[in-house]
């Protein structure tokens, strides 16, 4: 019970007693208990507010303001108390619960005391600014009285509990991770602000949690790296840093909050990259050149890719494509310097090595390189110069342009007419084939002359029925119209406008014009069936192909070829020419006796 005398010290005792149970003893405060409480505050401020001059609502006032600080400041001087004689886990988790309370008091006080913040704290603040409400005076006080002493004390523990983790040993780590979040909820105003703005809700943890941790991080690698940081040893230093990189990520993602992430890995690369670049960057040629090492390429990667600054990555990038391409131009085999297989032999070779080079370095970028795709794109532009150079041609004896198309006949062409070297697994393999010749096609600058040299071949097969499969040369279609256009979107400015143009087009004139070419093929097979089975009194089987003028360019100028047929032949041509003429008025008949066999 309180006391209707509100200057009485019984009533003021009367006051901590009922709070005692919730703040000290951590007891639950019922319902009716509360509003006991409540209505004694509540009463004091009626009281002092009635009395009639304003100095003595001003002394009731300051006094139960006064009171209530003296309370809190005693136990939480009683905490800090409590606290310094103990260490190690139990210290952080008597940090963490004591916060965990006093976060649920500073609530409980400031519903209770509610009237005298609103009616008297707040006219105080603007008179004086030594006042402040009751609850930033609250958590200031748990600032200045227990936290300020007891920081050091407490991260030094949180510290040696994280370096026991790093050795090896099992540790409770929630018990980190409440103890950071803690001291983000911590914001007693007045603390110091960080640089970056969006950093200076963090209350405390940016100060007095997150630097001494990274710092403590710097220390523990520095011990672990420190003797192997020569010239000698670059390789098992690069080596062992990444390692302790790599477990000191995954325990900053746990016991870091997500924006101190960067800070610590800027003050990791800083501290053990950036002094060491020039070896690194030596180390990553030896590698290259040597070219036994992916791991140590790959964790050199891992280490560079930490930087924000894309100039360090890319420096690593030219060392890269600079081998790739010397590897490209000094290995490609001569096809001048060898006289036995003939042409089919040499242009596989070249087109497989290219194509297996170029792969194996795609390889190397998706496995070693994370996918990294400045890299493919880099690689790719080597590739394309390299081959397109005046030494690849003398190596090759022809451009790539040229290559592409002859290999592309190679795969195409029925087993039977091809050379046994180039082995009879190919049926089987044509498209993995074909997908080399695109390889070195989407790097040739000259894809008219690819265009040109195709379509002869394609002429070729299809009139001399030696095309290993219809279908396959509808495939090989579609791979060189995709392989085209995949270049065409190569060109991003202003400048490859035209050329992009030119290429579209030839790509699907190209393209349009093969089609017709089997679909002639078809078509013509197909009539020659019917024909055959309608006429067979001639005694032998005929095959007629019918083509487009403007689709077969390349026969156009063999069409006046003038030949002397037997009688019987004669007549059967001249009766399939009257049964198609019949059919197709509007068209124009021209024999091409140039193209035509007899067996």
């Amino acid at each position: 019970m309180f006391p209707d005398d509100i200057n009485s010290t019984e009533y003021l005792e009367a006051l901590q007693n009922a709070l005692d149970g919730p703040i000290v003893r951590h007891e639950i405060m019922s319902t009716p208990e509360y509003m006991k409480v409540y209505s004694a505050v509540k009463h004091y401020q009626d009281y002092a507010c009635v009395e009639p001059p304003a100095m003595t609502t001003m002394c009731c006032n300051r006094r139960l303001y006064n009171w209530l600080i003296s309370y809190m400041t005693k136990n939480i001087r009683d905490i800090k108390d409590k606290a310094l004689v103990l260490s190690g886990p139990a210290l952080l988790d008597f940090y963490i619960t004591q916060w965990e309370y006093f976060q649920t008091t500073h609530m409980l006080i400031g519903r209770l005391f509610f009237s005298v913040d609103q009616q008297w704290i707040e006219r105080q603040c603007k008179q004086d600014p030594n006042y402040t409400c009751i609850s930033s005076t609250l958590i200031q006080l748990w600032y200045f009285y227990l936290f300020r002493r007891l920081t050091t004390h407490v991260m030094s523990n949180a510290i040696s509990l994280v370096d026991a983790e790093r050795s090896g040993r099992a540790i409770d780590s929630t018990l980190i991770t409440r103890l950071y979040k803690a001291y983000v909820e911590l914001k007693p105003e007045g603390i110091a602000k960080c640089n970056a703005e969006f950093r200076e809700r963090l209350g405390a943890y940016i100060c007095y949690y997150e630097n001494p941790y990274i710092n403590a991080a710097v220390s523990y690698i520095d011990t672990k790296t420190h003797s192997l940081r020569t010239p000698e040893h670059m390789r098992e230093y690069i080596q062992v840093l990444s390692e302790l990189f790599i477990q000191e990520d995954e325990r900053s993602e746990r016991y870091l909050r997500s924006n101190s992430l960067a800070p610590m890995r800027n003050k990791l690369n800083e501290r053990f990259l950036r002094s060491e670049i020039g070896c690194i960057y030596q180390m990553a040629d030896l590698m290259f050149a040597t070219g036994n090492d992916n791991n140590g390429l790959c964790t050199i990667y891992a280490l560079l890719s930490r930087f924000d600054n894309s100039n360090v990555l890319q420096q690593f990038l030219d060392k890269f494509v600079a081998q790739a391409k010397k590897t490209i131009t000094q290995n490609c085999p001569e096809i001048q310097a060898s006289t036995d297989g003939g042409k089919a032999v040499f242009a596989k070779a070249a087109v497989i090595y290219l194509s297996d080079t170029l792969n194996a370095h795609l390889d190397m970028i998706a496995t070693l390189f994370c996918n990294n795709s400045s890299f493919t794109k880099e690689l790719r532009h080597v590739f394309a110069a390299a081959v397109n150079t005046d030494e690849m041609h003398s190596r090759l004896g022809v451009t790539p342009a040229r290559l592409a198309a002859e290999f592309c006949n190679i795969v195409l062409k029925n087993s039977k007419t091809r050379s046994d070297d180039l082995g009879s697994d190919l049926t089987q393999t044509a498209e993995l084939m074909l997908h080399k010749a695109m390889d070195v096609l989407h790097a040739s600058h000259d894809k008219g002359l690819f265009f040109k040299f195709y379509q002869l071949h394609l002429t070729r097969r299809l009139l001399d029925n030696t095309s290993m499969s219809l279908d396959l040369e509808k495939t090989a279609i579609a791979m060189i119209y995709k392989t085209v256009m995949m270049s065409v979107k190569r060109h991003g400015n202003k400048k490859g406008s035209d050329l992009e143009y030119t290429l579209e087009c030839a790509a699907s004139q190209n393209s349009s014009e093969a089609k017709q070419m089997i679909t002639d093929i078809i078509v013509g097979a197909e009539n020659s069936r019917n024909y055959t089975d309608q006429v067979s009194q001639a005694g032998f089987d005929v095959d007629f192909k019918v083509l487009h003028g403007k689709t077969w360019t390349s026969v156009n100028s063999n069409q006046d070829a003038k030949v002397v047929l037997p009688s019987q032949l004669l007549k059967v041509c001249d009766d399939y020419a009257k049964r198609y003429s019949a059919q197709h008025s509007s068209r124009q008949f021209n024999w091409l006796w140039a193209y035509s066999k007899a067996t």
